[in-house]
């Protein structure tokens, strides 16, 4: 049986640091670029047609995202597929515990992670209108701090990046690792279940 993960472009590094492929002997991953949120109908209908090339091919599914679009758990739980648990890439990212430790530290943290960073531009400023400041002041006075949560094959020209967005939107910067252990964790129990 093959194992097709469907998984946001965000997990691109977690996953070859976790390496699936060592849970189960036939793991394959489909990734979809991140750019989609900001189109959640089209997220939404690249998911689904992920899902449904890989049910044609007789794959086995995981879904590797946060609650990104409304319906997603809706329709992953119609279809019989699991996906790891987590509002948010963030909390995957950091696992459950942690993401709640910082959150409840501090509610107002903005999360970033290295592909938001180097879009930054493409994600937010320009749809957002960022460069606007009474739009950038109404879009993040509820926040405090900028949160990035670095992984391990982040190069490390992402930091200035951080501390301009940081500047920018006038929030203190944080700079927090990733955990892999929950979503490895999750992982390993859902390759290995009933497989």
């Amino acid at each position: 049986m093959s194992i097709r993960i469907i998984a946001c472009g965000v997990f691109r590094d977690a996953l070859r640091q976790i390496k699936p492929q060592r849970f189960h002997q036939n793991v394959a991953i489909t990734y979809i670029t991140p750019y989609l949120h900001n189109y959640p109908q089209r997220l939404e209908e690249e998911i689904l047609h992920q899902i449904h090339l890989a049910k044609k091919a007789g794959d086995e599914i995981l879904c590797v995202y946060g609650r990104c679009y409304p319906d997603l758990d809706d329709h992953l739980y119609e279809m019989g597929i699991p996906r790891v648990p987590g509002a948010h890439c963030y909390e995957i990212l950091l696992g459950s515990r942690r993401f709640h430790v910082l959150i409840d530290e501090a509610a107002g943290t903005y999360f970033i992670e290295k592909d938001l960073i180097l879009n930054f531009f493409e994600y937010c400023i320009q749809p957002l209108e960022l460069y606007d400041p009474l739009i950038r002041e109404s879009c993040f006075q509820h926040y405090t701090r900028l949160a990035y949560i670095r992984q391990p094959l982040d190069p490390d020209t992402v930091i200035p990046n951080v501390h301009d967005i940081s500047q920018l939107l006038d929030l203190k910067p944080l700079v927090i690792d990733a955990d892999y252990s929950e979503l490895t964790a999750n992982l390993l129990k859902l390759c290995t279940k009933e497989h």
